[in-house]
């Protein structure tokens, strides 16, 4: 379908795992162990792509000060990447597994960017696009700290030109936006969907209605519903996915891996609702693994006979 697949993180992280051996708000606790993986939405979704045997090239902005560290672990995961590096560190984001299982996730705000640097990378992205045929251009993740929801639209829409399509996950995006940039796709959870829509979506058939009044403008919408699975409305179709239940070991990076899954059944030329399924079974599959490990498609295709579907309209 796409001759190219870009991601684009303005604000990567590297995600660190701990767990802990007490919890004692008192005493220091003890870490039993650690694990880093190169983090971020972008970055997880080229992660998941390059784990289930995808093509995909990640693109973006790092920390020169912890740079070797970020860009070994994408070399481990396989994933072609090519980031400026700025002056200061990729942020450091944490979950803190205590001793009852629970998690903690602490999200550490991003390194400002500087003009030149965006002029670099949006000198690598043009690279990119440059002849390349048709493109999906995935735009994922947080902003930077001193960027704002409008120029980073703007940013976005610089690269609008035939050929290209956009990819969205981002929380901060309105549906005032979503029907001026019309992208490909888009894949918020609830709560974004919600603030997207500055209404309380308080049933199923209220999140579904949206869902299927945005394919005017979005030719995907994926709605993750956490545990509860899944909601896909596209042009021609919509389906309504329910999950099992699962050991939840981390939840981080699973709504990640449910678009990167997504994209990957798309490209290889399955019909939406097929590819929603496979979506729903790989963002499943991964919340069972430490951290934010990545899926293989063998673990996606044993889930994937335990979920559920039908049809909406």
């Amino acid at each position: 379908m796409f001759d190219k697949i870009v991601t684009i993180s303005l604000s990567p992280a590297l995600d660190v795992t701990i767990w802990l051996q007490t919890m004692d708000f008192s005493e220091p606790n003890r870490a039993v162990r650690e694990k880093v993986f190169a983090g971020g939405k972008a970055v997880n979704i080229s992660r998941v792509m390059a784990s289930l045997g995808m093509p995909v090239k990640a693109l973006g902005l790092c920390g020169a000060e912890n740079s070797r560290r970020f860009l070994s672990l994408l070399d481990e995961d396989r994933v072609p990447h090519d980031f400026v590096q700025l002056h200061g560190a990729t942020r450091e984001n944490l979950t803190i597994v205590i001793p009852d299982q629970r998690i903690l996730k602490i999200n550490r705000e991003g390194f400002p960017v500087s003009i030149d640097g965006m002029k670099q990378l949006r000198a690598k992205v043009e690279e990119e696009i440059r002849d390349a045929g048709k493109v999906l251009l995935i735009f994922a993740g947080s902003l930077p700290a001193n960027l704002t929801p409008d120029s980073y639209k703007a940013f976005l829409l610089s690269f609008r030109r035939e050929g290209v399509y956009f990819a969205l996950d981002n929380a901060f995006f309105h549906l005032s936006d979503i029907v001026e940039i019309q992208p490909f796709l888009i894949k918020p959870n609830l709560l974004e969907f919600r603030q997207m829509s500055g209404s309380d979506l308080r049933t199923e058939q209220s999140i579904i209605k949206l869902a299927r009044s945005l394919t005017a403008h979005v030719e995907h919408v994926l709605v993750s519903l956490g545990a509860k699975g899944m909601i896909y409305a596209g042009q021609e179709s919509g389906c309504r996915i329910h999950t099992p239940q699962v050991p939840v070991r981390s939840t981080v990076g699973a709504g990640d891996t449910a678009l990167g899954a997504f994209l990957c059944a798309i490209q290889e030329g399955k019909s939406p609702c097929e590819a929603a399924m496979l979506g729903a079974a790989a963002g499943t599959s991964s919340v069972m693994l430490e951290g934010t490990g990545v899926v293989t498609r063998e673990m996606v295709e044993e889930m994937l006979p335990r979920l559920t579907s039908k049809s909406i309209r």
